[in-house]
């Protein structure tokens, strides 16, 4: 039996590759790293948010078993998470194949073999090719057998680097995931793949401009998406995602070789302990010598356009007790890069400006300024009433045929009816002082300014209750206790209360 089973197997004709250079079309679904403060930047190098990347392929399936190769797909792939949807004969396995392209797993594929060091001189410029096997790399260095015996890469003193005479078997320039499929005919098919991806992120930025009777404000805010990972998208349909979602990390599968790094070793050290490789003997016929080079890319961050915003997206969707906003063109998104799309765009926002004071009730205080803030209620009465992401702000006002930027700032998601605030800078003129003696305090707000303010002073902490014996009433305002009063003019304004009550 087991002799009859190993005939039939070797009877077996082996899986046919097919290989699916590129996508036709591409969907990503971006969703943002909860981690990351909404102050802090995107750091290309390290982005901690995720896409669920969506692509349409057309691929010729011959009948029987076929290897598909789903070629430049995401860097950071979650293979567990890939989905293929439209064979006809179902999928049978899958996997990440991890051999990428690179000076370090040119060195890993090429052990034993030979190569060709081509070496040039630094004063004179000529030029000198020998043959080597390379017999130890490409972690720490790379050990080199010549004719004059052992050397390491990149020690000699002169401008050297090695050619080789082809790929070695196993190795991709791109990215690629198999597909183990089994069709009843041969057929044309238009086949969906679906996968997770890390190396994403996005963050909105918004930008309010004051109406010059400065009784309302237009807000528009742009989308920045993020992009750490080698492919390239074009015209993609981008949608991006605000929310917290579940998730747990998953490790992504590396490549196997991985940053080539040249090391010369002490004189007299560069013959221990070298294990002993047998030199592969070259093909006379194998491919034309290949030369790989690379250099690390930084893009810059994106600016804020100062073009006119575009017209407005569509408003954003429910997708569970998350948002799901759509961009309505699609969008090239660049490897190892960001780029900027209109997000929103709302005209006439109805706004209360206010002054806002911090103090901290177990100590005293003395010359606190007021933080100006334009609060907004999320409301369509109010000239909005659309979810809000949580992003950065900048606050304009115009100045002639100028504008001028009046305060920076952060606002976190704010869901439909609920209240968010713009910060329009610090005014010296509305002061605070709070007075401590044991458990009594008393706090005294000044207003230089020739008209009468509104002021809200929050006290304390979160966590803190209400205060005994206050002499006006207090409310909680975004969670702290707020003791809000109108200033007259040149005038002031006291509270005392107590606390352990």
């Amino acid at each position: 039996m087991l002799a009859l089973a190993v005939l039939l197997a070797a009877a077996m004709p082996a899986a046919a590759t097919v290989e699916s250079p590129a996508p036709d079309h591409v969907s990503l679904t971006v969703y943002r790293d909860p981690t990351r403060g909404r102050q802090q930047a995107m750091n290309l190098q390290w982005l901690g948010g995720f896409a669920l990347i969506t692509e349409t392929r057309t691929i010729h399936l011959p009948a029987g078993d076929a290897l598909l190769r789903f070629e430049g797909v995401s860097d950071g792939i979650i293979p567990a998470s890939a989905i293929v949807t439209g064979l006809p004969g179902g999928t049978i396995e899958k996997n990440r194949d991890a051999k990428l392209l690179s000076p370090a797993a040119l060195i890993d594929g090429t052990l034993g073999r030979e190569v060709t060091i081509r070496r040039t001189n630094r004063k004179t410029g000529k030029v000198r090719e020998e043959q080597a096997t390379i017999v130890a790399g490409p972690a720490n260095g790379v050990v080199l057998k010549t004719e004059s015996g052992i050397e390491t890469l990149g020690c000699a003193g002169l401008a050297e680097r090695p050619r080789y005479d082809g790929v070695p078997a196993g190795l991709s320039a791109k990215p690629v995931l198999s597909v183990l499929t089994r069709s009843p005919h041969a057929a044309d098919v238009t086949v969906s793949l679906s996968y997770l991806a890390g190396g994403f992120d996005w963050s909105a930025s918004y930008v309010a401009n004051l109406a010059p009777d400065g009784r309302s404000l237009d807000l528009f805010a742009w989308l920045t998406l993020a992009d750490g990972n080698a492919q390239a998208y074009s015209s993609a349909d981008l949608q991006a995602v605000a929310g917290r979602v579940s998730r747990r990390n998953i490790r992504e599968i590396a490549g196997q070789a991985g940053r080539l790094q040249l090391r010369c070793y002490p004189l007299g050290t560069t013959t221990s302990d070298l294990p002993t490789i047998e030199p592969y003997h070259r093909d006379e016929e194998a491919a034309d010598d290949i030369v790989v080079t690379g250099a690390r890319r930084f893009a810059p961050m994106a600016l804020m356009a100062p073009a006119p915003p575009p017209p407005p997206p569509p408003p954003p969707e429910d997708l569970g007790d998350l948002k799901l906003y759509r961009v309505p063109e699609t969008v090239d998104v660049a490897p190892n890069g960001q780029r900027q799309v209109a997000l929103l765009v709302q005209h006439r926002v109805a706004f209360e400006k206010l002054y806002r004071i911090r103090l901290f009730s177990w100590m005293a205080m003395q010359g606190v300024p007021a933080t100006i803030v334009l609060r907004m209620r999320n409301e369509e009465k109010q000239g909005l009433g659309i979810p809000l992401p949580a992003g950065t702000t900048a606050l304009y006002a115009p100045r002639q045929d100028a504008r001028l930027l009046l305060g920076l700032g952060t606002i976190g998601d704010t869901a439909k009816g609920e209240r968010t605030l713009l910060t329009a800078g610090v005014s010296r003129q509305i002061l605070a002082e709070q007075s401590a003696r044991g458990a009594d305090r008393h706090i005294t707000v000044t207003n230089a300014s020739p008209f009468p303010v509104p002021v809200e002073v929050a006290i304390g902490i979160a966590q803190e209750t209400n205060y005994g014996n206050a002499s006006a009433p207090l409310e909680r305002i975004d969670g702290l206790q707020t003791w809000r009063v109108t200033v007259p003019a040149n005038g002031s304004a006291g509270l005392d209360y107590r606390i352990g009550d």
